[in-house]
């Protein structure tokens, strides 16, 4: 008979951190409402001036952001309790699938004519009380699952981060623009629409072409293979304020920045909660050389000259 895996299960349940799951929820309804209200505003733009209606809506962007500040913490908290309730689960599933499959081949081999009615009854009484107990810690571990996961579903939006006034679309458009000519640039093409042929402009800048530098999203957001050209100082975090935005909770609001120092580009860690590294070293501050590998949360940059 195949040799049975050790496999003891708990006799009490994994608590529900309830007075966090309680913390959250009261964050979560809080958020919903200033949301409520900004819409309300934006909809009441023109019923007010431009001052007023500018106060007024920073006043609730302002708190906005606060609480979901507050609670982008609580979801690291929860994340947290989430992995090792994911793992003590997959090692519940797996002492539970072994203790099933002793019970299999106990009942085969006893078809066979292998064991007496009792020694089975004995063993296959121990391997049913096993599996009962394996079901009732597993049922409870999913449904801690499930109130945790619960907390956060719709909330897609709560890496995004209200402006203090509606930027317009000109805005996207100029950033689009902006990204693209310097990843022209870096390939030591002319700027794009800059005059006829090529001329002019492009004449005027020659001179800087070669100092282009850029990052680019390897991995880890939906912006893979995105460009940013590095030519001032490049601000890398979860908020809307940054050039290069990680819309990631492992991500803090103002994470990192590259500044040009002369002919160097120095990455900086600005003190963040989880910290930046490059080529997998956790950094303070790094002069990046071309192909250095920047780790951000979840995110994989590389920069490139």
């Amino acid at each position: 008979m195949a040799k049975e895996t050790k496999s003891e299960v708990p006799e009490v349940e994994i608590p529900l951190n309830k007075g966090l799951l309680d913390e959250a929820s009261k964050f979560k309804e809080e958020r919903q409402l200033l949301k409520e209200r900004l819409a309300k505003i934006e909809a009441g733009r023109s019923q007010v001036t431009k001052n007023v209606f500018e106060k007024v809506y920073g006043d609730y962007a302002d708190r906005l952001q606060k609480i979901t500040d507050r609670l982008m913490e609580k979801k690291q908290d929860i994340d947290r309790e989430l992995g090792t309730l994911y793992e003590t689960r997959d090692k519940i599933q797996a002492g539970l699938k072994n203790h099933k499959e002793v019970l299999e081949e106990l009942k085969f081999r006893q078809q066979l004519g292998e064991f007496g009615r009792e020694d089975f009854q004995s063993k296959s009484r121990e391997q049913e009380d096993k599996i009962e107990r394996f079901e009732k810690v597993l049922s409870g571990i999913l449904s801690n699952i499930r109130r945790y996961e619960a907390l956060f579903e719709g909330q897609e939006d709560l890496l995004d981060e209200a402006p203090l006034v509606s930027r317009g679309e000109a805005g996207d458009v100029w950033e689009a623009e902006a990204a693209e000519e310097g990843a022209a640039l870096s390939r030591g093409e002319g700027p794009i629409g800059k005059g006829e042929g090529g001329t002019g402009w492009e004449e005027a800048t020659k001179p800087n072409l070669q100092a282009v530098s850029q990052i680019t999203i390897l991995s880890g957001t939906d912006n893979v293979g995105k460009s940013f050209p590095v030519n001032d100082t490049v601000s890398i975090g979860r908020s809307h304020t940054n050039k290069v935005i990680l819309k990631d909770s492992k991500v803090s609001r103002q994470h990192a920045e590259i500044k040009m120092r002369g002919s160097e580009c120095i990455l900086i860690d600005l003190n963040s909660s989880n910290g930046t590294m490059v080529n997998g070293q956790k950094i303070h501050e790094h002069i990046l050389s071309p192909n250095d590998e920047i780790q951000i949360g979840d995110t994989l940059l590389q920069y490139r000259q």
